[in-house]
C-alpha cells in the first residue's frame, strides 16, 4: 500500500510539471511567432517555426526531426530550448543587411522570396546539422535547426541563398573560383575533420576553416563567416583569403549592391 501511495503521489507531482512545461513551450512559441510576424512585415519575408516547417521540405537530401540536438544536449533532452531565443538571433542578424536586400529574392512565383525556417531538427544521413539552404517553387529557403546554429551559421546560409540568386542571373560567375586555390588542390569530403588554422601560418592561409575544403560553395560561405568573425588585422595577414573575399564582393554587387560593409 505504501508503494502504491508513493506512486500516486509521484503521478500527482509529475502532472503539474508536465502541464507547466507544455504551457511554457506554448508561451515560447507564441512569443517567437510574434517576433516572426514582425520580421515578415518588416523584412517582407516568410518565417516558419517548428512543425510549420514540415510542408516546405521538398528536397530529398535531408529530413526534419523533432528532437533538438545542439549547443546544450542536456537542456535539449529536457526540452528547455527556446524558439524565442533562436528567432531573435535571426532577427538580429537580419538587421545588419541593407533595407532593400531582401527584395532581391522576390519573384512572381514567390512574392516574399526569402523564407526562414526554424525546425526542431535537420537530419542529413541520420546526423543533425545546423543549417541548409534550398530553392523550391521560387522560394529561397534557409533552414536553421533549433539549438544548432549561431550568428555565423545564419550569415553562412544567407550567403548560400545569395549565391543561388546570383547564379540565377549569371550561371558562370564562379567559374574561375578555383584559380584562387593552391596549385593542385582538390575539394574533398576527406578534409571534413581538418582545422586549417592549426596547419598554416597566416600568410599561407587559403581557407577560412577545415569545412571550407569540402566543396566550392562551402568555401565561399565560410569566407563570409570569416568576414563577420575577424577584424581587418586578421585579413591583412591573409592575402589569399582577401582575394577570395574581394571576388565574392564583386560577384554579389550586380544583384545585391554593397551588402557587406568592412574596412
Amino acid at each position: 500500500m505504501k508503494k502504491l501511495f508513493s506512486f500516486l503521489i509521484a503521478i500527482l507531482i509529475a502532472v503539474p510539471i508536465i502541464s507547466l512545461s507544455d504551457s511554457k513551450k506554448e508561451a515560447d512559441y507564441e512569443t517567437a511567432r510574434s517576433i516572426a510576424n514582425f520580421m515578415e512585415t518588416h523584412y517582407d519575408v516568410s518565417v516558419l517555426i517548428g512543425s510549420e516547417c514540415q510542408s516546405a521540405v521538398k528536397d530529398n537530401s535531408f529530413t526534419l526531426g523533432v528532437k533538438p540536438q545542439g549547443r546544450t544536449p542536456f537542456l535539449n533532452a529536457l526540452e528547455l530550448y527556446s524558439y524565442t531565443n533562436e528567432i531573435q538571433m535571426v532577427d538580429d542578424a537580419f538587421s545588419i543587411y541593407p533595407p532593400d536586400f531582401f527584395d532581391k529574392f522576390k519573384c512572381d512565383e514567390a512574392p516574399n522570396g526569402l523564407r526562414i525556417l526554424i525546425p526542431d531538427q535537420i537530419l542529413y544521413e541520420g546526423s543533425s546539422m545546423a543549417g541548409v539552404s534550398t530553392v523550391e517553387d521560387g522560394y529561397y529557403n534557409i533552414f536553421l535547426a533549433v539549438g544548432m546554429f549561431n550568428h555565423l551559421n545564419i550569415h553562412h546560409e544567407i550567403w548560400h541563398a545569395m549565391e543561388f540568386r546570383i547564379t540565377a542571373d549569371n550561371p558562370h560567375v564562379f567559374d574561375h573560383w578555383t584559380d584562387l586555390n593552391p596549385d593542385g588542390f582538390q575539394y574533398s569530403e576527406d578534409y571534413f575533420g581538418m582545422d586549417i588554422w592549426e596547419q598554416a601560418e597566416p600568410q599561407e592561409d587559403w581557407f577560412a576553416r577545415g569545412y571550407s575544403t569540402i566543396d566550392e560553395m562551402e568555401d565561399r560561405a565560410t569566407v563570409i563567416e570569416a568576414l563577420f568573425r575577424h577584424d581587418p588585422d586578421w585579413w591583412a595577414e591573409r592575402p589569399h583569403l582577401q582575394k577570395k573575399l574581394d571576388f565574392l564582393l564583386e560577384a554579389a554587387e550586380p544583384v545585391f549592391g554593397n551588402v557587406y560593409f568592412y574596412e
